[in-house]
């Protein structure tokens, strides 16, 4: 079983929380994915029988965490990361409707790669299909394009410009 815990902004504005996905935020999480489908490698619309299935397989991959991003009342999205040689890729990075514009997931990103470096490894990335907007989203965040390839970048945090804030784990 995963260790349930979420991390949480010590300070900062916005004041956003990472928590552990559980399976009562499977439907929003399969509805998000679907909505945003053309960002994403699997473009497929997601059944909420795949969803289960892959929230089952998730429960056994202890490298693997996603967290529902939340501000106050808000379930503003939700954002992963798993780790592999090493490095940390971040993945499923989406921002529900309701929380589109408000600064909440550049905040829950900050929090997120703050939480990984401080506790995994340094070494963060994503990938992030060519034409995607997020491309310039990721750039704000403090990514910076480390390679192309046919279909889209790979990304890593710029340490060199990214500011980590405190965080408590809970």
């Amino acid at each position: 079983m995963k260790e349930r815990f979420a991390i949480a902004t010590a300070a900062g504005t916005p004041a956003v929380a990472l928590r552990a996905i559980a399976e009562e935020d499977l439907e929003d999480l399969r509805l998000w994915k679907n909505a945003n489908r053309a960002g994403f490698f699997f473009q497929e619309v997601i059944s909420r029988e795949m969803q289960t299935k892959w929230f089952e397989g998730y429960l056994e991959r202890p490298h693997d965490r996603m967290f529902l991003v939340e501000s106050g009342p808000l379930r503003a999205g939700c954002m992963g990361f798993r780790m592999l040689a090493g490095a940390a890729d971040c993945y499923n990075i989406i921002a529900a409707p309701q929380a589109r514009g408000k600064g909440l997931l550049g905040g829950a990103m900050r929090l997120l790669c703050s939480y990984i470096a401080a506790e995994h490894t340094a070494r963060i990335g994503c990938r992030v299909l060519k034409g995607n907007p997020a491309v310039d989203w990721y750039r704000k965040c403090g990514y910076r394009i480390a390679g192309e390839r046919e279909d889209h970048f790979e990304m890593e945090l710029d340490l060199d410009r990214f500011k980590s804030c405190a965080y408590e784990k809970t």
